[in-house]
């Protein structure tokens, strides 16, 4: 195992990342080496998770055919 030197800000910041992912600092550098480096594995499985929050939360019902007004209709602008 090898040693690397940071400074306290830095070491801070990334106990504070590693604790909210649950993960030791090693594995966070790790990940961090692997996604700099070109394995995307980590990076395509957050990008899937994304994708499928997204698709599981369109509207693939059709509303019909709406008029001018209809289609920009903005709630924010009824306040004034």
């Amino acid at each position: 195992m090898k040693e690397i030197r940071v400074n306290d800000d830095t070491y801070r910041r990334a106990e504070e990342i590693a604790s909210v992912r649950n993960i030791t600092i090693s594995d966070l550098v790790e990940e961090l080496v692997d996604s700099v480096t070109g394995n995307r594995d980590l990076v395509t499985s957050d990008l899937d998770t994304l994708f499928a929050a997204l698709d599981s939360g369109r509207n693939t019902k059709s509303v019909g055919r709406l008029r001018r007004d209809e289609l920009h209709d903005r709630p924010v602008l009824h306040q004034y």
